[in-house]
C-alpha cells in the first residue's frame, strides 16, 4: 500500500489529502483505516542537532635537541646592516704568517689566525692573535695589533721526515679555550706515547695564551689541565688531526689513524674519531670509518653538528671512497658512539667530494666541497633543511669557487674566490668584487680555503698567497654599521 508519509513529514498542509487520495477501498469485511480511529497531527519538523567538532589530540612538541647546531665557537654577528656595496683592504701581515690563513676566531677581544703552508706536505704551523689598537691609545698607538700565539715550526731543527707541524687547519673556541688541532706533527711524533707515533691538540688557557714548544727541542708541551692550564692533549697512533668538537658532552678529534689492533705503518689507517678523556691529557680510539676496514689511508675531516647528528668530511689518500661525507646518528641515551651508529653518504654524482666548510644558519645546513662533477670546475655550496637533500646554490661564472660562509649583521654572507655576496633566500646578491689579477682568496689547496669572520662589528677574511689579513670596507661613506670598524 503506497503512502507519503515522508512528504506528511514536510508538508504538514497536504499530509491528510494526500493520504486520502491515495489509500484505495478497504477489503470487503474490513473497514477503512480513517473509520478505525481518529487520524493523527503529523510531528513537527525537528532540527537536528549541530555538528560538533572532533577533538583531535594535539601531538607533543619534538623532544629539545640534545646539543645546539654548529661546531661551537661563539659568533657575534655584529649590529645593524651589512653594506650592498664594499670592497676588501688589507689590514696587514702578521708574524709568522705561512702562505695561508685557514681559520679566522673571535676570542676574548682578539682574532685568532690558524696558518699553513701546504697542510700536510711542507712544514709551518703557526697561531697568530690579532688585537687592535684603540684609536685613542696613544701610548701603543706605534705598536703592532699583530702578535705570534703559538709556533709549531720547530726553528733549528731537522726537517727530514717533517721537522715542524705541517699546518694548522681549525681554531676552535670551547668551553672558554682554544682548541687547535695538529694536522701534520712532526716526525709523525716523539714517541710520547707508547705506540710510537700520536697527534697532538693544542689546547690555551682561559685568557687564549697556549704553553710553548718545550725543552732545546721544541718538543710539545705538557698536558693541559682540566681546570684551564694550556698545554697539548695527546692522541696516540693519529697521524693527521683535522678538527675537533664537542658531541653529547663529550670532545671528539677527526682523524687519520691506525686502529688499536693493528701495527703501525702496516695495513689499514681508517678515518676514526678520538675522545678526549676528563682530564684532556689524552684522546683514545672510539669508532673509524670505513669498517670493515680496508688497506690504504683515510681521514675523517671537518666536523659539525646538526639535529642532533654529527657530520664529518671524508678525505681518503687513494681517492677511491664512493661517499662523500659520514654521518654519526647515536641515540639519545648512548654515551658512546658504535659503527652501527656510522651512516656513509653520497651526494654528489660522483663521490669523494673534499668537505671545505659546514655551517648552520636558522635551522639549514651549508656545505662547501672541492668536487668532480660540480659546475664550477670543482667547487659548490650546497644548503639543506635535513641534512639528507640537498640543493645547490649556483654563484655567478665570475664569482669563483665558494670558499666560507658567515652571518654578517643582518645577512647571510658567501665568500667566493673573487666576491662576497649575501643570500636572498637561494639567490646570491653581490656585494664585492675582487679585482686583483691574483686573487688572494685563491682556492688552491685541498685542505685549506680563505675564511671569513665577523669580529667587532667588521667582516675579516684571510689570504691564500702571503697570509695576510683583509678587512671588508663599504664603499659608501654613510655606514650602516654605527661607527667605523677598527683597523
Amino acid at each position: 500500500m503506497r503512502t507519503c508519509t515522508a512528504v506528511a513529514l514536510l508538508v504538514v498542509a497536504t499530509a491528510s489529502s494526500c493520504a486520502a487520495a491515495e489509500t484505495p477501498s478497504a477489503p470487503k469485511g474490513l473497514l477503512p483505516a480513517s473509520a478505525a480511529s481518529p487520524p493523527v497531527a503529523a510531528s513537527p519538523l525537528v532540527e537536528p542537532p549541530p555538528l560538533t567538532a572532533i577533538a583531535r589530540p594535539i601531538p607533543p612538541p619534538p623532544p629539545p635537541q640534545l646539543d645546539p647546531d654548529g661546531n661551537d665557537d661563539p659568533e657575534d654577528p655584529g649590529t645593524g646592516t651589512a653594506p650592498t656595496a664594499a670592497h676588501f683592504e688589507r689590514v696587514g701581515l702578521p708574524p709568522l704568517a705561512l702562505e695561508r690563513i685557514c681559520d679566522l676566531t673571535p676570542f676574548d677581544g682578539s682574532l685568532y689566525a690558524a696558518h699553513a703552508n701546504q697542510p700536510l706536505g711542507t712544514d709551518g704551523a703557526t697561531v697568530t692573535r690579532y688585537t687592535p689598537i684603540a684609536p685613542d691609545d696613544t701610548a701603543h698607538a706605534k705598536s703592532s695589533p699583530f702578535h705570534v700565539a703559538y709556533d709549531w715550526n720547530r726553528p733549528g731543527e731537522p726537517t727530514g721526515g717533517g721537522g715542524a707541524g705541517q699546518g694548522f687547519l681549525r681554531v676552535h673556541s670551547i668551553d672558554g679555550r682554544l682548541f687547535v688541532p695538529d694536522a701534520d706533527p712532526p716526525y709523525d711524533g716523539f714517541g710520547i706515547s707508547e705506540h710510537g707515533t700520536e697527534g697532538y691538540v693544542f689546547v690555551s688557557d682561559r685568557s687564549g695564551k697556549f704553553a710553548k714548544a718545550s725543552g732545546e727541542h721544541f718538543h710539545p708541551p705538557g698536558v693541559p689541565s682540566r681546570d684551564g692550564g694550556a698545554g697539548a692533549s695527546v692522541l696516540p697512533r693519529a697521524y693527521h688531526v683535522l678538527d675537533v668538537i664537542k658531541f653529547r658532552g663529550r670532545l671528539y678529534a677527526s682523524t687519520g689513524a691506525v686502529p688499536p689492533r693493528e701495527r703501525a705503518w702496516r695495513g689499514p689507517s681508517p678515518g676514526a674519531l678520538l675522545v678526549a678523556n676528563e682530564s684532556l691529557s689524552r684522546f683514545t680510539y672510539e669508532v673509524d670509518y670505513p669498517f670493515p676496514w680496508q688497506n690504504g689511508v683515510w681521514r675523517l675531516g671537518f666536523m659539525v653538528r646538526f639535529k642532533d647528528r654529527l657530520f664529518a668530511g671524508i678525505q681518503d689518500y687513494d681517492g677511491r671512497e664512493p661517499n662523500d661525507y659520514v654521518v654519526f646518528s647515536p641515540d639519545a641515551a648512548s654515551g658512546r658512539i658504535d659503527h652501527a651508529d656510522v651512516h656513509p653518504r653520497r651526494i654528489t654524482a660522483t663521490g669523494a667530494a673534499q668537505t671545505l666548510r659546514w655551517y648552520t644558519d636558522n635551522g639549514k645546513l651549508y656545505w662547501i666541497t672541492l668536487s668532480r662533477g660540480s659546475r664550477h670546475g670543482d667547487g659548490a655550496l650546497r644548503v639543506s633543511d635535513d641534512g639528507d637533500t640537498w640543493r645547490e646554490i649556483e654563484l655567478p661564472d665570475d664569482a669563483g669557487r665558494p670558499t666560507d660562509i658567515t652571518r654578517f649583521r643582518d645577512a647571510l654572507v658567501v665568500m667566493s674566490e673573487r666576491g662576497l655576496f649575501k643570500l636572498a633566500g637561494d639567490v646570491p646578491v653581490r656585494i664585492a668584487t675582487v679585482t686583483e689579477k691574483k686573487t688572494p682568496f685563491v682556492l688552491s689547496d685541498f685542505f685549506c680555503s680563505a675564511p671569513i669572520a665577523v669580529f667587532q662589528n667588521a667582516l675579516y677574511a684571510g689570504g691564500q698567497r702571503n697570509g695576510a689579513l683583509y678587512r671588508l670596507v663599504e664603499d659608501d661613506a654613510a655606514s650602516t654599521d654605527g661607527g667605523a670598524a677598527p683597523r
